[in-house]
């Protein structure tokens, strides 16, 4: 004859189990918080700023290039400059201002080819990302 108590969850398993449950939460939140997962924000905000790197050239009369620094003639008379301002790629119109396109750079090279210049960006991390930028005439 079959026993009363083998046929299924007792209440003392029901709370040996909610124990294991509330025990092992906390240990699974500080693993998962000790995960290392790959940041992309560096990658969106690069590929942002090639984006705005583009959008210039295709708007600018005259280049000039530096290995460490761009320079844009406007439509309207204006010289935009982009460089490296300590650990950051900053923009200036006329050489006033200061607006901030990039942060956290270790380099940036700006390099010609036939039909446009390459911009090479390593970070303070030291991921390196490049773009080839085409001239519009």
């Amino acid at each position: 004859m079959l026993s009363h108590l083998e046929s299924g969850f007792t209440f003392v398993t029901t709370l040996i189990s909610i124990v294991v449950l509330v025990f092992s939460i906390p240990f699974v939140s500080y693993l998962l918080r000790q995960v290392s997962v790959d940041n992309t924000m560096n990658d969106v905000s690069v590929g942002q700023f090639f984006i705005f790197m583009r959008n210039e050239v295709m708007q600018a009369e005259e280049i000039k290039l530096y290995p460490h620094q761009l320079k844009l003639s406007m439509h309207n008379g204006d010289e935009a400059t982009f460089e490296k301002y300590g650990n950051l790629i900053r923009r200036q119109v006329d050489g006033t201002g200061h607006e901030i396109y990039l942060r956290d750079i270790k380099d940036i090279t700006f390099s010609p080819f036939s039909y446009g210049f390459h911009i090479i960006i390593t970070t303070m991390k030291g991921e390196k990302y490049d773009k080839k930028i085409m001239y519009y005439p």
